[in-house]
């Protein structure tokens, strides 16, 4: 196969003009994230708690004084009520988490 020197020269001008240019940027697809309205829900939960001390500084100052003072008292069937309470949601929780 014989190249003449047009065609050379064509290629050669091809060539050229693609180093001047620089390479155009295709678009890219953007990345979209669509939350179900439960994740959005779960977002606003999340967001709520946050402003919400872990401490309640208040309710432990009046419990220390209390006890302090020897007026702090709980009954038995308080405490009792806040377990059963307490493991009935553990038990919901455990429940959920293994599908069941």
């Amino acid at each position: 196969m014989k190249i003449s020197q047009s065609q050379l020269e064509r290629v050669l001008a091809h060539y050229q003009t693609g180093i001047k240019k620089p390479m155009e940027k295709k678009a890219q697809p953007q990345d979209q994230l669509t939350l179900s309205s439960e994740a959005k829900l779960v977002k606003e939960v999340q967001e709520a708690i946050k402003g919400i001390p872990e401490v309640r500084n208040q309710k432990v100052q009046e419990i220390k004084k209390a006890i302090e003072a020897g007026e702090y008292k709980v009954s038995s069937q308080d405490v009792a009520e806040k377990m059963m309470q307490r493991m009935m949601v553990d038990n919901l929780i455990e429940g959920k988490s293994q599908g069941g």
